[in-house]
């Protein structure tokens, strides 16, 4: 008789009615945890933070469109200000309402798919209404607050700004952080220590990622240790190319994702009166755009240098047209 053949040994393997059972019942109360656990994260946020409330209400009502975030509106005028600080003779933070260190004008086109940003030099002359003479139009926040510097562009450029976002320097590095930095052409060796103002910069040229101090040296960058100093053209040329960073950063979905917990984050110590909702809707309009769509811009001054700057009336009338005015 011929040898009696036998099935592979692992053919011949079977799992038991009752282990099967405890594999299914153990994905089961796994995937159930993870339920519950997910849940009662989101139900604990949606409870304590007025943010992460109104970016769930958000997300299912699908209102991050500028239709139902800015009714009746096609186009808005933003205006983003940066905040510096105000110090004692011992150097502590004194509370003021502070300086503006950057100042941008944002016209947002909803109908035609454009934004349109004029970066506006700290040190430009102007008259702040209610205020004798002329001053550096840095100084209207520190005098009455966004309102105040709002009217004061007003008077200024003939252009109103009806939204405005006020931040300070601890709230932007924060913010940045958050992202996980922001990724830019750094143009030359940066070397600054400025112990009074708690501002050291040092910063190696080329591409790089900035976490959020190096980011805020990145934009604040004046001077060297050896004395020579940048006029606030150059520095502008700076932060609108951490612009042009934070504008990619937005195409990640991993960042969107994060935008309510960093809005959430920074709400206290932004000063805004944009909604929630106004928010998301700019930077998903601002996401959807591509780069040339995206126009940047300086005011025309008739000089770049020096301690003032003096605007060119005749420049500066025709870009604030073809910028903030022409679809009208």
């Amino acid at each position: 008789m011929g040898k009696m053949q036998t099935q592979p040994k692992a053919n011949r393997i079977r799992k038991s009615p009752r282990g099967v059972r405890k594999i299914i019942r153990a994905f089961i109360f796994l995937f159930l945890f993870l339920v519950f656990s997910i849940t009662g994260t989101l139900f604990y946020y949606y409870s304590s933070s007025q943010t992460v409330h109104d970016a769930i209400q958000v997300a299912l009502s699908h209102n991050y469109s500028p239709a139902e975030a800015f009714p009746g509106k096609d186009e808005v005028n933003i205006l983003l200000l940066g905040r510096d600080v105000d110090r004692d003779r011992h150097g502590r933070i004194v509370n003021t309402r502070g300086r503006t260190d950057a100042m941008l004008l944002v016209h947002a086109d909803f109908r035609n798919h454009k934004i349109n940003i004029l970066s506006i030099p700290r040190d430009t002359l102007v008259h702040i209404p209610g205020h004798r003479g002329k001053r550096r139009i840095s100084y209207a926040n520190a005098l009455g607050g966004p309102s105040l510097t709002c009217q004061t562009l007003e008077e200024f450029l003939g252009v109103y700004p009806e939204n405005y976002v006020l931040i300070d320097f601890n709230t932007f590095e924060k913010a940045v952080d958050a992202i996980g930095g922001l990724e830019v052409t750094v143009d030359k060796q940066l070397d600054y220590d400025d112990n009074w103002g708690n501002l050291h910069i040092h910063l190696k040229p080329g591409r790089q990622v900035l976490n959020g101090n190096q980011a805020m040296g990145f934009v604040r960058y004046r001077q060297s240790k050896s004395g020579d100093a940048e006029s606030d053209f150059v520095r502008i040329g700076r932060q609108q190319e951490l612009l042009r960073a934070a504008k990619a950063k937005l195409s990640n979905p991993c960042v969107m994702l994060k935008l309510p917990h960093i809005l959430d984050m920074i709400r206290k110590d932004t000063e805004t009166n944009l909604s929630f909702r106004q928010m998301m809707c700019l930077l998903s309009f601002a996401k959807s755009l591509p780069q040339s769509n995206i126009r940047m811009e300086t005011l025309p001054a008739l000089n770049t240098g020096g301690i003032f700057v003096k605007a060119d009336p005749e420049a500066t009338k025709k870009l604030i047209y073809d910028m903030f005015q022409a679809n009208h």
